[in-house]
Order: C-alpha cells, then structure tokens, then sequence
C-alpha cells in the first residue's frame, strides 16, 4: 500500500543547480513564503518558513550567496539586515507601485513570491527598490512614534472632556495644553466632576510622560544624533522634526540629489499625462505620513505670524496670494517640500544656515 507523502516546507526540487539563486520571499506576519529561481528562470525549490529570527537563519545561514528580492512591511527591516549579514543581495521592493503584484486577479502568497523572483532575476528595477534604515536607528525612531501615540491620545481625551460638558450647558476654557488639566479642574461643575475628572486626571498624566519623552529625545539628538544640529539652524524646524528627519531617511548618501526628498516624501504633484492633456493634481502622499505631517507643520509656523524673515517666507508668502482659497494650503505644501530639501542639503554639508543665501552669494 502507497503510503501518503509527508508534507514539507520544501518542494518541486529539481536537477542540480548552477550559477547564483534568485528567491523571492512573500513576508507575512506569522509565515513567510518563498520561490527559488535559478539562471535560467526555472523554479528549484517552493516552501515557507516562519517569521522569526531563527527561522530565517536556518533557511539561509548555510547557502552561498543569492539575490533575495523580499516586500517591503512591518517585518522587512530586521529580515534585510539579517540576509545582509549572512552575506546576501538584498532588494526590498516597494510593491505599492507595482500592480502586477499588489493588484493581481490572482493573488496569492505563492504567486507573489515567485514574481517577485522572477523580477529581481530579471530587472531588480521594476520592483523599485527602497532603502531601510537600520534596527538601531529603527529603535530610536520608536521612541518618536511611542509619542506621537501619547500626543494624540492626548488631543482626543481633551476633546471628549470638552464635548461632554456641552450637553449640561457648561463650556470649559480655552487653555494651553499643558495646562489644560489643571485649569478645567479648578472650575470643573460639580456634578460632572465624578465623571470627568480621571480624565483631567489622565490628561495631566499624559503631558507629564510626553515631557519625559520631550527630555529622552533631546538628549538622543545631542549625544547620538549631533548632526541634527544642522536642521535645528532653520527657524521653526525643532529637535523633535530634525530627529525624526535624520532616523525616518536614515541614510543622507540615498538621494542623489537634495530635490529627490521631496519626492520620497510625497510632496510632489501626481501627474497624469498623457497627450495634451496633463490636469494639476494633488499630491502623492507617498513616503512616511509622520515627518510629511511634522514638516507641514513647520510651514505653517515659518509662514504664520511668528515666522522669521526669510527668503523661504517670502516665496512662501507670495505664493500664498495667489490662486484663491486653497492658495495658502498649497503654500505651505510648497514650503513644506523647499523644507525637505533644505533640511537634507544641510544634513549633507553641515553648513551654516543662510536665510538669503541668494543675497549672501
């Protein structure tokens, strides 16, 4: 009697293989499946391993060098820097903008990760590959994000607690934020109190702990960051949009140019040509969401009342009085793209920041 085949990770095995190994890699969060290529296109092996540190070193710790084209997620960081270290060809591919992959009628973790073999085999390009950041720098990223999460988190009790004292026909003060907890208590009704203060509570808990992370992220610019002392020259650029600039890029050398940032950002128009037709559109809100919104910020500051005298606030400015109602929205956009580029020329020369360099030259 026949007896059924053990299943395995591994199939399709071939004849010997020659030559380099191109494998595709479909990351997932608990397995993660791949497709192995040889020379010639053909498929030598097919399986899946876990998403794990020690997974992925039993899979490719021992085998010669391959090209490894992987997706770029949650788990693509730390996987990249572990094949680098065993030695690999490594290209995390930004899949959003390949449609034959994230759009397929077809969709399978399978079928991806043999096309992403098959693409890296034959033209690494058309995955348009993206550069990571390294886990050490990704560690200290965390430590921004864990509190942008109090920041919100923040903002959206503070609302509440003002939203839920209008239906009992009271109205609380405008406040700074820091102090909003304090000043609500003392002129909170009492009927409401009960119910409302542990979130005053919770609120005045929240700004003390952002404090705190105020203070740690200070002290990683100057220690382990001091070239972030460069970006903080520009008036309306503080520690925080600097840190966040530097460990977001990660690496300066990635741009050719200082311009390209704006696009990695997604603070370049979408475009849509196509014969004499090319309509002005939005934005491509590409790259990460975070810093673009950080430096939208500083825009607004650098065109708002408190801004410094600059040629930046003078184009900005100009730019602003005209084109109607969404001029200064599309000011600040344009500001907030000249921003980028500024902040990695800096970083890049570490030179001194000239508010008219124009006149100074």
């Amino acid at each position: 009697m026949k007896t059924k085949p053990a299943s395995s990770k591994k199939t399709k095995k071939s004849k010997k293989v020659s030559g380099k190994l191109t494998v595709g890699v479909d990351i997932g969060d608990l397995w993660s499946q791949y497709c192995t290529l040889d020379e010639d296109g053909e498929t030598v092996e097919e399986g899946r391993f876990r998403t794990t540190p020690e997974a992925v070193a039993k899979q490719f710790a021992g085998i010669d060098a391959v090209r490894v084209a992987i997706e770029n997620g949650t788990h693509s960081i730390w996987i990249n820097e572990q094949l680098r270290g065993y030695g690999h060809e490594v290209i995390v591919a930004n899949v959003q903008e390949l449609q034959a992959i994230s759009r397929s009628d077809r969709k399978s973790d399978r079928v991806d990760a043999e096309k992403l073999a098959r693409y890296a085999r034959l033209d690494p390009s058309i995955l348009r590959p993206i550069s990571h950041r390294s886990v050490a720098m990704q560690q200290d990223l965390t430590v921004v994000r864990a509190r942008d999460v109090l920041v919100r988190l923040r903002t959206a009790t503070i609302n509440a607690v003002r939203g839920l004292v209008k239906p009992c026909g009271f109205r609380l003060p405008k406040s700074a934020t820091s102090c909003f907890a304090e000043r609500c208590l003392s002129v909170l009704p009492a009927g409401l109190a009960p119910a409302l203060k542990p979130l005053l509570e919770q609120v005045h808990q929240l700004s003390e702990t952002i404090k705190a992370y105020d203070q740690l992220i200070a002290k990683m610019a100057k220690i382990d960051y001091p070239e972030t002392r460069a970006l903080d020259q520009v008036h309306g650029v503080g520690t925080l949009t600097a840190l966040t600039f530097v460990l977001t890029i990660g690496n300066k050398h990635r741009f050719e140019r200082s311009r390209d940032v704006g696009c990695y950002l997604g603070l370049r128009p979408r475009r849509d040509q196509s014969g004499g037709h090319d309509p002005q559109l939005r934005i491509t809100k590409a790259g990460n969401k975070y810093l673009r919104t950080l430096l939208v910020e500083c825009a607004n500051f650098v065109l708002g009342p408190f801004g410094q005298d600059t040629a930046l606030r003078r184009w900005g400015l100009k730019l602003a009085q005209r084109g109607g109602k969404n001029a200064r929205k599309r000011a600040l956009t344009a500001v907030a793209r000249k921003l980028a580029i500024l902040l990695h020329r800096l970083w890049d020369t570490q030179e001194e920041y000239v508010p008219f360099y124009e006149s100074a030259a």
